[in-house]
């Protein structure tokens, strides 16, 4: 009995000490850390939950806040999903918090020079083997030439002319500029005053440098912030990644395929329920993708103290790596944004929200209705409502998940075939030809009416 109680003792032990270091290794060693979040999560562009793992309490899978949640209550719960999920970013940031401690003259090993409108953007010293396609650009004279190139290009945003300031904010920098360097990304202090001014630095840059600016990773606070927030709202594909610290509250673009959003908002400002429902419109509009990764890092929210910036400044650098190593190592470009119609959202998947007579909201998920129809091919559809006319498997799937909604009730075939396909095209070709593969019948309703009438809902 002694021996198996030590035995039983012994394998405690073993088990508590293996628990801690693996803990202590999660914290501490950066390649383990993120080693971990790729085998929870899977790689980037293919990710899919651990089917063992997603079964331990892990901050890997804590799901994001709930929008039905009072603005206030999911502010403070948005800035915990944010910080249990960028814990495995915990070590970068010591590392960074080192560097800034020790480093002397950082940057002395890059090259800084001048490209085009941007000034001293510092390079990471990467080159490649200029193919056909650079010599047919005139980007180099011979096939084999080496050339200069990033992975993207980091703009730390300012709105000030003076350049004094502007060296100011370099220097300031510098360290953090030597950590984002080594991960292959140009970084430069940009001068924008204006939205205008900013959207047009971006695209030139990008046009005529596209070796070193394809990508741009964009990061500015207070007023410049607000700059960036306004060129997203009307050009949200110019931007891999923003990292926006104290903006004013705007509303974010009704888009699906936003760039990647982390948000700073300072804990001493009070906003009414309007003002943060728009903060949090950007998070849901970031998060609002297919793909694992930037559906739940793609839009994260952290509230930090007014007089200690720099912590949303460490904890911004883990968050930009997390979103270079997605592009980088992602096998599909990012999508282009959809443009999303009045009365349309996503929630969890393709969502159409629709109001009947102007009362009732009812949502449409697509990745429910594929249920629907599925369990209606498996079973008994004897037992389903026969319908006169315009009946298909898209309209009862759409009428089984709201049989509770009386206005839905008072709706035709015929009007629901015609709301339903206006607002599939107006999301996409790709998501009505994606209807018309999984209900042929809806999609000729759909054509044959739209060519003679239109609803009465438009």
């Amino acid at each position: 009995m002694k021996s198996f109680i030590s035995t039983l003792l012994g394998l405690t032990l073993l088990v508590f000490t293996l628990i801690i270091l693996e803990g202590a290794c999660f914290r501490l060693v950066e390649n383990y850390a993120n080693s971990r979040l790729e085998f929870a999560w899977g790689k980037p562009g293919q990710g899919m939950f651990h089917s063992v793992l997603k079964k331990l309490p892990l901050d890997h899978f804590i799901p994001p806040p709930s929008p039905l949640l009072s603005p206030s209550e999911r502010m403070h719960l948005e800035d915990q999903y944010a910080t249990s999920l960028m814990s495995f970013g915990r070590a970068t940031r010591d590392r960074l918090q080192e560097e800034l401690e020790t480093s002397v003259d950082p940057l002395a090993a890059f090259e800084i020079k001048d490209i085009g409108v941007a000034k001293h953007v510092v390079l990471p010293g990467l080159q490649i083997s200029a193919t056909l396609k650079e010599v047919k650009m005139k980007m180099a004279r011979r096939v084999g030439d080496p050339m200069e190139y990033a992975k993207g290009m980091v703009m730390r945003v300012v709105t000030s002319k003076e350049k004094h300031i502007i060296e100011e904010e370099l220097a300031r920098l510098e360290t953090v500029f030597k950590f984002i360097l080594e991960k292959g990304l140009a970084c430069a202090v940009i001068s924008a005053s204006s939205p205008q001014e900013l959207v047009s630095i971006s695209r030139n840059l990008t046009r005529q440098n596209p070796m070193i600016a394809r990508d741009l990773y964009v990061w500015g606070d207070d007023e410049a912030a607000d700059i960036i927030l306004e060129v997203v709202q009307g050009n949200p594909a110019l931007f891999q990644t923003i990292m926006a610290c104290n903006p004013q509250a705007i509303p974010a673009p009704r888009v699906k395929g936003m760039p990647w959003i982390l948000m700073g908002i300072p804990s001493a400002n009070e906003y009414n329920d309007e003002k943060l429902l728009e903060f949090l419109s950007w998070v849901d509009r970031g998060r609002d993708a297919d793909k694992l990764y930037p559906s739940r890092l793609g839009g994260l929210l952290r509230v930090y103290e007014k007089e200690n910036r720099s912590d949303f400044e460490s904890f911004a650098i883990p968050y930009l790596f997390e979103s270079l190593e997605y592009f980088d190592h992602s096998e599909s470009p990012r999508e282009a944004p959809v443009q999303l119609i009045e009365g349309v959202t996503e929630i969890g998947g393709s969502t159409v929200n629709m109001a009947f007579d102007g009362k009732a909201e009812t949502a449409f998920d697509l990745f429910s209705l594929e249920e629907k129809m599925q369990d209606m091919e498996e079973g008994d559809e004897s037992s389903l409502v026969n319908f006169a006319t315009f009946d298909c498997e898209i309209i009862r799937g759409y009428r089984l998940i709201h049989a509770d909604d009386r206005n839905l009730q008072k709706v035709s075939n015929r009007d629901l075939v015609l709301k339903l396909g206006l607002g599939f095209e107006q999301m996409g070709d790709e998501v009505l030809k994606k209807i018309g593969k999984k209900d042929p019948l809806f999609l000729r309703f759909y054509n044959s009416l739209s060519e003679v009438q239109e609803s009465p809902f438009n």
